[in-house]
């Protein structure tokens, strides 16, 4: 019986790694383009196993000064990611946006940056948007995984079937869907990774003006351990943010684009 108390026991600390292990915590994030998480790569441009970033500063740097270690893991798609935290078997994953349906399953950090919406469209079949609810009006497509409540965009409003920015701007470029929505600090990053989509003659974009600005957040399964040390988490990354630490830490990946911190709570 003691035996089987103690391996139901190893178990259960099992299924979080905050539980089984408080000196460690795992973070997923899905990597590319630079500057909030991103790959190493070495002199040949190839991808080493290592990654790096706005995200990864940030959060190794929080986690450290509550004696705590970060293992990042990179090599799940963003709703596997996702699916990893709430099923507990990662801690934490990086970069979310704020929805009202995710915040169901998943609690969430203080903002840690935020970002631009814009919607893209094709030159010579322009979309007419004035607000989001013209969004609606056209055929959309989108990444698997991605949320969109910002442009009141639900699944039932877009094609989410493809999960790279390549594909995405194929299906456009086919007359497959009017446009799509993205922030303008993600698109620009892409030229990192070799798509300058805003060189490309054959896109339009502009503002939807009335969008509420995404903000990214760390997060962890509603009830899990990992949520339960959120709040300590937010009590290191608020002075981090407010003394331009963050900043500092942005201008290390990003020399072309400002810091926007989101609002944090007085």
């Amino acid at each position: 019986m003691k035996t089987a108390a103690m391996v139901g026991l190893l178990g259960a600390l099992a299924v979080s790694g905050v539980a089984a292990n408080e000196r460690e915590v795992t973070v997923c994030a899905d990597p590319d383009p630079p500057p909030s998480v991103y790959w190493v790569r070495d002199a040949q441009g190839h991808k080493t196993q290592a990654l790096t970033g706005f995200g990864v500063d940030l959060m190794n740097e929080a986690f450290a000064r509550l004696g705590v270690k970060v293992r990042w893991i990179g090599h799940y798609p963003w709703a596997r990611c996702m699916k990893e935290v709430e099923d507990g078997r990662t801690d934490f994953a990086y970069g979310a946006y704020y929805s009202e349906e995710r915040a169901r399953r998943f609690a969430y950090s203080v903002p840690l940056r935020a970002l631009t919406p814009q919607v893209f469209s094709m030159r010579d079949r322009p979309v007419d948007v004035r607000s989001k609810a013209d969004l609606k009006r056209y055929a959309g497509c989108g990444l698997t995984g991605a949320s969109y409540a910002h442009y009141d965009l639900g699944p039932a409003d877009l094609d989410t079937g493809v999960n790279t920015y390549a594909k995405l701007i194929t299906k456009l470029k086919l007359g497959r869907c009017d446009y799509f929505v993205e922030e303008l600090e993600v698109i620009l990053r892409l030229k990192d990774v070799g798509q300058d989509l805003l060189a490309d003659e054959d896109l339009v974009h502009g503002p939807v003006p009335d969008a509420t600005a995404p903000t990214t957040h760390l997060i962890a399964g509603k009830t899990s351990a990992a949520a339960a040390r959120l709040p300590e988490l937010d009590a290191v990354l608020i002075p981090l943010i407010r003394s331009g630490e963050a900043a500092r830490y942005w201008r290390r990946h990003s020399s072309s684009l400002p810091y926007k911190p989101g609002k944090l709570p007085s």
